[in-house]
């Protein structure tokens, strides 16, 4: 843009400058306070571009599992509101996939669908990490607060009225909004690059009358939570699988009685480890980490969950170690997984099975992965099933050959550092496919 002084009485009369700042520092001081009232006289595009400029200021992009890192930066800034986040992988989708971080002076207030918490989250969150609050003695109070004619008092109320009548303590409350911010970074992980930008609080909005979280501490803790869940995503590649119990195993461990008998009892309840994690009001990943212990010491293995209404994922590659990978990540994430290491007998497989999503590796013997996709466009019973090209290759043109395929591309991990951004891609792309719901258990 340019701006021109159009005061011809000006001592900058007629000057031009490219932006306001170059202009600011291009007055001599002796002219300053005299020059800022010329500013009527810029082009009207100057406060338009000072506004932009501000807005710019308060927007962030992020790429997967930066997020923590790009909010640490931003606390320093200050700011009383909320960052609302975008995510990439839910653009064009028909669900709203907006999340939120409250934050005020370098301090983390909420997280979550919302900008602040709502009297329906802080319930929620309160009987999901307060074991206190799911006493027989209390829940009569808890349902009457979830009918529509309580939903009219505040968190702030609520808040107030707990802690008054003994039904919650101040600390438990810290930590279980604790938990849940941390528990929503570690799922805004998970759904990858994103965009985020700042909404200032309006000043009738109340927050809870709690101490915010130090930003810089919790995010610090946010990114050491990251690397955890790496860790341990070789035995547990998701939270939403079955633990199942090997006795003989068990019966060999050095356990106490009393150890064993808890895991027991955890796993003959049949539920996945989210909700063992749920029903003892502990934090998914604690109760993870125990649990990938557990199956390191071929104790515990786990199953995904079965349905009659589980999606059917193909993968064709005529590498066994490739189709056993993919098939332990795809079931991982709820999928039905059927292997085909033959391409010249893909096209039966697929009539037969009629996946829902069809991987195809690029270069198999006798026939391309370009080549086979081409066959099942022409056949009308299977031409609308969804295509993704696997490579190993980061070749440009391989990606441009798929799109013009009517394909989506993912590129294989070539070393173990790559390996858990292929899971969080390859969830990503199996989540916009198949139209299943973007949000993580995890997310509120």
């Amino acid at each position: 843009m340019l701006l021109i002084c159009r005061d011809r009485h000006s001592p900058v009369a007629n000057q031009k400058w490219s932006t306001p700042t170059e202009w600011l520092r291009s007055i001599d001081e002796t002219y300053l306070s005299a020059s800022l009232n010329v500013w009527k006289y810029f082009e009207p595009l100057a406060i338009d571009y000072m506004t932009e400029s501000i807005a710019q200021t308060r927007q962030i992009s992020f790429q997967a599992q930066e997020l923590p890192r790009k909010l640490m930066e931003c606390a320093a800034e200050g700011g009383d509101g909320c960052w609302q986040l975008q995510f990439d992988c839910s653009i064009g989708q028909h669900q709203d996939l907006s999340r939120y971080v409250g934050v005020s002076q370098g301090t983390i207030l909420s997280s979550g669908s919302s900008p602040y918490w709502t009297t329906p989250s802080l319930l929620k969150i309160l009987q999901r990490y307060v074991l206190s609050t799911r006493k027989e003695s209390v829940k009569p109070y808890f349902n009457l607060l979830k009918n529509q004619s309580a939903q009219s008092l505040s968190p702030v109320q609520i808040t107030y009225q707990m802690i008054e009548m003994g039904f919650l303590e101040k600390g438990d409350l810290l930590q279980a909004l604790r938990l849940k911010i941390l528990s929503d970074l570690d799922a805004y992980s998970q759904l990858g690059a994103g965009t985020a930008h700042f909404i200032p609080r309006d000043e009738g909005i109340q927050i809870l009358p709690i101490p915010g979280f130090n930003a810089a501490e919790l995010l610090q803790e946010a990114m050491q939570r990251q690397g955890l869940w790496s860790q341990i995503k070789p035995y547990v590649p998701s939270i939403n699988l079955i633990p199942n119990l090997d006795e003989a195993a068990l019966a060999r461990a050095s356990l106490s009685a009393q150890q064993k008998a808890h895991l027991r009892n955890w796993v003959q309840s049949g539920k996945t480890i989210h909700h063992i994690a749920i029903s003892l009001a502990k934090d998914s990943l604690e109760v993870a980490r125990i649990f990938a212990r557990f199956v390191g010491a071929g104790i515990i293995q786990l199953r995904a969950e079965q349905s009659s209404e589980m999606p059917t994922v193909m993968i064709i590659d005529d590498s066994a170690l490739v189709l056993k990978q993919f098939q332990h990540w795809v079931t991982a994430l709820g999928f039905r997984v059927v292997s085909c290491q033959n391409a010249q007998s893909a096209l039966s497989s697929i009539l037969l099975h009629r996946p829902d999503t069809i991987f195809i590796d690029i270069n198999m013997p006798a026939i391309s992965g370009f080549e086979l996709a081409k066959q099942i466009r022409q056949k009308p019973e299977i031409s609308e099933i969804p295509m993704v090209i696997l490579t190993g290759e980061q070749k440009l043109s391989n990606k441009w050959r798929a799109q013009w395929s009517g394909c989506d591309f993912l590129t294989k991990p070539l070393s173990m550092s790559e390996v858990g951004l292929f899971q969080i891609q390859l969830q990503e792309l199996l989540q916009r496919l198949n139209g299943a719901s973007l949000t993580p258990a995890a997310v509120a």
